[in-house]
């Protein structure tokens, strides 16, 4: 135990990345300060600390250094990197401080990249939420399992891919930048229970294969203290399958509360129009000003959240 807990290792080409990753933070972090706009301080030690913290452990600790013995070690890395570091980051809100820290013209070009058709279809929590799964399938049932482990620097950046995958899920469902107005926060529970659903395939696949996965290369390099390495591969499955499940519950409870708390702010500013003193309304007899009819909306575009809806309509063709 002291040995899985005490052997790290240090890897320098991640360390680079947490470095610039982290120095990109806290520039954002400075430059909103100076346009006027404090940042909140616990987004900052979500995304510095437990985002970034959580990365160092996945890519330097014992996980990293018994990898190349054990399956179970790398599958524990490829999953927290894939499902429960990346919502550590979107607690942190990067994109948010992007939007606080840029200038007015530099808002705009971000904006029009960001709404890019490429982006929004990657961004599309069931679109990510099965890229997910395919990457991890590929990794783990193909060629590409071998090859990460017989290269560093195909190591690394499998890391970053994985992160980056993981990502491109929990940033939009979380975040206010990158999924249309019509995605409310009822769509994205629903989403979010979806991605529970798909996160445990990979783990059922491992853990249910009789073949040894990576060419045999964990039966030439099991270590003597190990068990058989088709077990590691049921114990690797389990874990995957445990951990995919676990942040599960946190993101759908971050999505439920949030919603609650959108809901208490529209009755509040509801009940605060109700009880506007009557100087405010037209009196009796006193034309009032014409109202646009009210049209019978579904709620999710009644209730959009974020991002306006037509920005997201496709652009008309010149005539």
């Amino acid at each position: 135990m002291s040995a899985a807990v005490g052997h790290w290792t240090f890897n320098p080409v991640m360390t680079v990345v947490l470095a610039v990753c982290a120095a990109g933070y806290l520039l954002g972090v400075r430059t909103a300060g100076r346009r006027g706009s404090a940042w909140p301080l616990w987004r900052s030690a979500a995304f510095l600390g437990l985002g970034l913290g959580s990365v160092a452990v996945c890519t330097m600790s014992s996980l990293a250094t018994y990898n190349h013995t054990v399956l179970w070690a790398l599958a524990v890395q490829v999953t927290l990197l894939i499902s429960i570091v990346p919502v550590c980051f979107a607690v942190g809100d990067p994109l948010g401080l992007v939007r606080v820290a840029l200038s007015p013209a530099a808002l705009i070009r971000w904006d029009r990249a960001i709404s890019g058709r490429t982006i929004r279809f990657l961004t599309f929590p069931a679109v990510a939420a099965v890229l997910a799964v395919v990457v991890q399938i590929t990794l783990f049932f193909s060629g590409l399992l071998a090859t990460v482990l017989h290269s560093a620097a195909a190591m690394d950046l499998m890391y970053v891919v994985v992160l980056a995958v993981g990502c491109l899920l929990a940033l939009p469902l979380l975040g206010t930048e990158l999924l249309p107005a019509w995605c409310t926060e009822p769509l994205r529970l629903l989403f979010a229970a979806l991605d529970g659903l798909l996160d445990a395939i990979p783990g059922i696949v491992v853990m249910t294969t009789g073949s040894v996965l990576a060419g045999g290369y964990y039966t030439r390099v099991s270590p003597t203290w190990s068990t058989d390495p088709v077990w590691n591969q049921h114990v690797a499955g389990a874990l995957m399958l445990a951990l995919s499940e676990v942040v599960a519950l946190p993101l759908l409870l971050i999505l439920f509360f949030r919603w609650a708390a959108k809901e208490t702010r529209n009755d509040d500013r509801d009940r605060t129009s109700a009880s506007a003193p009557a100087g405010a309304r037209p009196a009796a007899g006193e034309p009032s000003e014409p109202t646009a009819p009210v049209l019978d909306r579904p709620w999710w575009e009644t209730e959009g959240y974020g991002r306006r809806t037509d920005e997201f309509q496709p652009r008309r063709k010149k005539k």
